[in-house]
């Protein structure tokens, strides 16, 4: 009987090693935000959304809106999945693309300091994300002079992500930034 019980506390220990590492595992990476499908439309309604989603090319992506172009979107929600209406706030822009603001997250953006910077070669200053305009892909490279607290400037290196076809708006990622000499 022993030899059942050193069994069982066997196959105890390793059920509870299982689920320790599975737990562990799952604290370390965590499932990425939800990026909702979306397209410019200055006016609507959920059932124009729908309608006109299949020619628009939803693309799901952080919502940065070109600076010329009406506030209007159509979003595709993960709860309830059905596709919305919605006038977005123009926040920060650069580049000619601008952050879209959510009315009901506004309060979120009060007081968010966006780095002062400047592409290299140019003489646009910007306060605001690193927004980019063009023909840019997602993993391409650029760069940008952010401009620091005492004036000093450093070259700044990072990666494109959230490219939309649609605007051809897109974001230098932060958290790949490599910081370079200075410009």
């Amino acid at each position: 009987q022993s030899g059942i019980n050193k069994m069982i506390g066997f196959c105890t220990y390793a059920l509870i090693s299982l689920l320790l590492i599975q737990n562990v595992r799952s604290q370390e990476s965590p499932s990425p935000p939800y990026l909702a499908p979306w397209f410019l439309l200055e006016d609507g309604d959920s059932a124009i959304c729908a309608a006109e989603a299949p020619t628009r090319n939803p693309s799901a992506t952080k919502i940065i809106l070109p600076e010329e172009e009406p506030t209007g979107i159509c979003i595709k929600f993960p709860s309830p999945f059905k596709w919305m209406h919605e006038k977005m706030i123009r926040g920060p822009c650069a580049n000619t693309c601008c952050e879209g603001i959510p009315p009901a997250v506004q309060d979120k953006f009060i007081g968010v300091k966006y780095p002062k910077w400047y592409v290299p070669g140019t003489k646009d200053i910007f306060q605001a994300p690193l927004y980019f305009r063009g023909n840019l892909y997602d993993g391409d490279e650029k760069e940008a002079c952010v401009i620091n607290d005492d004036g000093s400037t450093v070259l700044v290196k990072g990666k494109i992500t959230n490219y939309n076809p649609n605007t051809k708006c897109s974001l230098m990622k932060e958290d790949e930034l490599q910081k370079e000499e200075p410009c």
